[in-house]
Order: C-alpha cells, then structure tokens, then sequence
C-alpha cells in the first residue's frame, strides 16, 4: 500500500509535467502518422511516374530506328526487355519518394511538430506554454476544418 501511495503523491506533484509531456508526445506522433502515411502514398507515386516515364523512353528507343539493322534492333529490345524486368530502381525509387512524402508532411505541419517537441523535450513554463500552443492550435484547426469558419466558401460570409 505505500509503494501505491508513493505513486499518487509523486503524480499529483508533478501532474502539470506528465501532462505537458503526454500532449507533446501526442502531438509528436499524430503529426509522425501523417508523415509516415504520406510517405507511403509518395513513395508509390514517384517509383510509379519514373518507371513510366523510364519504359516510355525505352519503348520509343526500341520501336524506332534509323536504320535496318537487326542487329540494332536486337539490342534496342533487349535493352526494352530489360527495364521491364529491373526492380532495383523501383526499390530506390520508392525510397525517394517515401524521404520527400514524409519530409513534406513535417515541413507542412511544422508548427505542431515544433510545439510538441518544445513540450516534450523543455521544462518549466516554456513546456506548459508549447502544451498550451499545441491546444490552441488543436481548436484552430478543428474550427477551421470541422465548421469550415476562414475558408473560401465557407458559411461566414
């Protein structure tokens, strides 16, 4: 019984501190599971649009040519063949496109992803004044996105 009453004098003690630390590390990964979902869908168009873009150069090569060698045309469809079976680049590819999705998404959401660090990672007031910054934010963006209050169209005209 007294390691429990140990546990709720030190939580009551420092209860503006593990609140502070609980809403920067949900902030943190909210704006983690965006970045990671974007990242995700990026990485899929870009592998994507580069494999297109890379065939539609190598099905032009193969089917045109300046002049009639067989020999030519041997090594243009063969080269054709190839990048239809290369699966290295589409690995690398999707890597660069999963970097520049998930860095976007933190560039787009860096003012909770800064808040939230600032109350994860400091002390004192400066964690309570992120904490409140995150809540301040959180109810901007759900007026914002939930009402549709200070969008184009929106119903406050």
């Amino acid at each position: 019984m007294k390691i429990i009453s140990n546990i709720s004098k030190t939580i009551k003690n420092n209860a503006g501190k593990y609140l502070t630390k609980g809403v920067g590390l949900a902030a943190l990964g909210l704006v983690g599971y965006d970045a990671h979902y974007i990242g995700k869908i990026q990485s899929d168009l870009y592998a994507s649009e580069k494999d297109a873009k890379s065939t539609a150069y190598y099905l032009n090569n193969a089917m045109y040519s300046t002049n009639m060698s067989k020999i030519q045309e041997g090594i243009k469809d063969a080269s054709y063949a190839m990048e239809l079976d290369c699966g290295w680049k589409r690995f690398f590819n999707l890597g660069i496109g999963y970097i520049k999705g998930f860095t976007s998404m933190l560039v787009s959401h860096v003012v909770p992803f800064g808040l939230g660090l600032g109350a994860l990672l400091t002390k004192g007031k400066t964690a309570k004044f992120c904490a409140g910054g995150l809540g301040l934010y959180g109810a901007y963006e759900f007026i914002k996105n939930f009402f549709g209050v200070g969008t184009p169209g929106g119903p406050i005209k």
